[in-house]
């Protein structure tokens, strides 16, 4: 194994390093980083070997661990005068024992049952915080590209018991607006070694035993690559099933200890998988599903890797889909303040959320992992040519709101609420603005659809009466200089909100003003906001702030008897024109 370093001098300088194999000169992926000195830090390298810590770490020890090879572990300082560091893979003899009994064809079942025993048993659960990546191309070509921050839990029983998203950030592909399957939902519904029915298909942890001997062929593997004490089991069906993984699991025999399960499936037959568009038909053809453990702390997940290929056919449109999803776990037993919402919104799925949530360059900055890979600066860089990016800039560009197609909007200066914004487009409506506005990459165009667990909700018809809901979203996140931040934004529930047929320009103006109100009130309530307010204290301020915008939008309402009095409506325009700078009046055709 071979570590490359170099200082770089960016906003806040960095100790970057490349992790190789010594021998194949290969990168290795995923390598667990440890920092020992005045403060703990832990990362992990990228698919492309590459890490990245600050230099104020550079008088601590490092630790580089890596399945296979020996651990190391030295000064960070050495570093800055040699350029690498030769590491020996940890090649071991298997156990004789091991050896011996693994001719013994029961031995590997029961060796697989009591393991599977352990870790079922287990009561252990781990709160954490968790980074998502997840890039989807066809022809490879980028359609989608997610990163998300997220609250997790987690247990050795039954994997993920909670993501919940806190920040979030996405890019779209114009010429093909394909919206993923909700892969965080996919991965929490995996039931590392529960029985119950899940969407995956199964492995022998979701068997018993007695199911595990019927329908698994189950042996010990030589290993070249295993330490000491480690041991491979594999399993294949004995019969070809859709429903059944074929996989690996790497452990350590002696003490009964998972490292690393590899699980994959070709043309899988999947439960409750399928877009909720009836025009779209998705095929499941490939899914390989990696989850290893916390070399340092077995008993925790370090990270998740989902590949999924599946057969995408829309009318006279086929494509293969690759999508890969990586959910990396840090900073056990602590979380990020989870978003607040002076009112309910029922989100259809983390897209929807991340366009609600703050995405602060601060705390990307100061919360990032490692840096980005090949692949993902590929991708990223093809989005900011050939599509859009959402909450990279803070804001969804108007002309992108079509293929988006959010459930909320949040309030912006320069932008005006148009009745394309708030009247959802009939399926036929979207179909010619999407099909026709094609960028030219050479790339037939999709059809959009939204994750499969969230069937389109039945709205309520239309009728006479309008019903706008509106919301503040707060937040409180540690920056880069380590002062708790406390965010908000005034959000428009589309889903929930009602507006009747009329489509009038004073009608238009109305709605505005109604938005506009709620954005006074939330500047007022940040205003409020000291640096030694607590964020308890901060939803309590917009609380209070919501209520007096409740009651202001009330009044407007009846001055303007619902924008069928232009006077009054000149009025209140006049009043938002003095507080945000902003004519309604004048700004909306």
């Amino acid at each position: 194994m071979t570590i490359f370093f170099c200082i770089t001098s960016l906003a806040q300088s960095k100790i970057e390093g490349f992790i190789y194999d010594g021998m194949s000169d290969v990168p290795l992926p995923y390598c667990t980083i440890r920092i020992y000195g005045s403060q703990a830090h832990s990362t992990i390298t990228n698919e492309d070997g590459k890490f990245a810590v600050d230099s104020i770490y550079s008088s601590d020890s490092i630790e580089v661990r890596h399945l296979g090879f020996k651990t190391i572990k030295t000064v960070v300082s050495y570093f800055e005068k040699e350029s690498k560091l030769q590491l020996e893979m940890d090649v071991s003899v298997l156990d004789e024992v091991v050896l011996t009994a693994s001719q013994n064809e029961v031995y590997p079942y029961k060796l697989l049952e009591r393991i599977i025993e352990v870790y079922r048993n287990s009561k252990n659960t781990t709160v954490s915080k968790a980074f998502l990546t997840m890039i989807s191309s066809t022809r490879n070509i980028p359609i989608e590209h997610v990163e998300g921050f997220y609250n997790s839990e987690q247990s050795l029983a039954n994997g993920i018991l909670d993501l919940k998203v806190k920040s979030g950030r996405f890019g779209q592909n114009r010429a093909f607006p394909f919206y993923s399957l909700d892969n965080t939902k996919i991965l929490s519904d995996f039931q590392l070694f529960g029985t119950s029915k899940q969407i995956l298909p199964d492995y022998p942890g979701n068997l018993t035993y007695n199911a595990i001997q019927r329908i698994y062929d189950v042996k010990i593997d030589d290993c070249v690559e295993c330490s000491q004490g480690e041991v491979s089991i594999s399993f294949s069906p004995k019969v070809a099933n859709g429903r059944l993984f074929y996989g690996n699991m790497l452990i350590d025999h002696q003490l009964l200890i998972i490292k690393k399960i590899e699980l994959w499936a070709v043309d899988p037959i999947t439960n409750a998988l399928a877009s909720i568009n009836k025009d779209v038909e998705l095929t499941p053809r490939e899914i390989r599903l990696n989850i290893v453990f916390n070399p340092i702390d077995p008993e925790k997940i370090q990270y998740l890797e989902l590949h999924f290929q599946m057969g995408y056919r829309s009318k006279n449109i086929s494509e293969i889909i690759d999508s890969r999803t990586f959910l990396y776990f840090f900073d056990y037993d602590t979380f990020f303040e989870d978003p607040y919402f002076t009112k309910t919104i029922h989100f259809n799925n983390d897209y929807d959320k991340m366009i609600a949530l703050q995405a602060s360059d601060d705390f990307w900055e100061s919360n990032y992992q490692f840096p980005k890979s090949i692949n993902e600066n590929k991708s990223m860089d093809f989005m900011k040519k050939n599509g859009f990016l959402i909450n990279f800039n803070n804001y969804i560009p108007l002309d992108d709101l079509k293929y988006t197609r959010p459930t909320v909007l949040s309030w912006q200066q320069g932008r005006r609420l148009n009745w394309e914004h708030l009247h959802r487009l009939t399926t036929e409506e979207y179909e010619s603005d999407t099909m026709g506005y094609n960028r030219g990459l050479n790339l037939s165009t999709g059809k959009a659809y939204d994750t499969p667990f969230q069937h389109l909700q039945t709205k309520a018809s239309r009728n006479d009466k309008d019903n706008i809901n509106i919301c503040y979203m707060v937040d409180s996140y540690i920056g880069e200089n380590g002062i708790t931040k406390i965010v908000s934004r005034t959000l428009l529930d589309i889903d929930s909100s009602q507006f009747s047929h009329e489509r009038t320009k004073n009608k238009l103006v109305y709605f505005n003003i109604i938005f506009d109100i709620y954005e006074v009130y939330r500047q007022l309530a940040a205003s409020r906001i000291m640096e030694n307010t607590t964020f308890e204290e901060a939803k309590l301020i917009y609380d209070e702030m919501y209520k007096a915008a409740l009651t202001e939008v009330e009044k407007m309402e009846k001055e303007t008897r619902n924008d069928s009095d232009y006077e009054g409506l000149v009025k209140w325009n006049n009043r938002i024109k003095a507080k945000l700078n902003i004519d309604n009046l004048a700004s909306i055709k």
